[in-house]
């Protein structure tokens, strides 16, 4: 698990750990909620709090991706297929370490909103919402680089993930709110009903679980399907 955290480059040190664990979550929560104030002309806790959920989901993307295309630039994912593909041990540590490092920043930032007036409430739905949103990025993460594993850009995948998760979350506005096309988008990703349960108190969480477990399977069968052409090929184009 050491070496596993040592190969993320924002643990690098102090100061990359404050820029993505505090300043940027900050940064993004700030912006999120002075542009909810100029429409609604009010402050709403739910759009801080989900905020920092779904930074927490975004970190556990790029977590999962970043690990893996390390041990493909080290040629170790090729060792993995050649002799256990689907070693339970590797595929632990994987998931372990971007779950730690999306819950630690939900966790920090949660608790900084709590001390300057979140409610308690709110606090705790965001708390139950928090290890599901960092699974889900852990499946979107592992999706994203099995699509990409082959790729000239191993990240292509994985940063659009990044890119358009708080759209599709539904943090600012109500997925019912959205236009058809990009209802449409949002309702393909499972993070709209984590947000809904911490602004309305109620949600189908059940959907947002299946709609997860069909990314996982989409990941599973980009590597699955890959397995013999890396082998055969034993390089990438990276």
């Amino acid at each position: 698990m050491a070496t596993q955290f040592t190969s993320l480059s924002f643990l690098a040190n102090w100061k990359t750990r404050f820029v993505y664990f505090l300043l940027l979550p900050i940064i993004n929560l700030l912006l999120l909620v002075l542009i909810d104030l100029q429409y609604t002309n009010r402050f709403n806790w739910y759009v801080a709090a989900a905020s920092v959920v779904i930074d927490s989901a975004s970190l556990a993307v790029q977590s999962m991706s970043q690990l893996l295309i390390t041990d493909a630039n080290l040629g170790i994912d090729i060792e993995l297929i050649a002799k256990r593909p689907y070693s339970f041990y590797y595929w632990k540590t994987k998931v372990l370490t971007s779950l730690i490092a999306g819950l630690l920043l939900g966790i920090i930032n949660l608790l900084l909103l709590l001390a300057i007036g979140l409610p308690l409430d709110l606090f705790l739905r965001c708390l139950l919402m928090l290890p599901l949103a960092c699974i889900y990025g852990c499946v979107l993460g592992f999706t994203g680089w099995g699509m990409s594993w082959q790729m000239k850009n191993p990240y292509y995948f994985s940063n659009w993930l990044i890119s358009i998760i708080t759209i599709v979350s539904g943090v600012l506005v109500l997925i019912s709110d959205y236009p058809e096309w990009l209802k449409v988008i949002s309702y393909i990703f499972p993070f709209y009903e984590l947000v809904n349960f911490i602004r309305l108190r109620s949600s189908t969480l059940e959907l947002s679980f299946v709609i997860a477990l069909g990314w996982l399977i989409i990941g599973i069968v980009c590597y699955v399907v890959q397995i013999k052409a890396v082998l055969d090929k034993k390089i990438h184009q990276y």
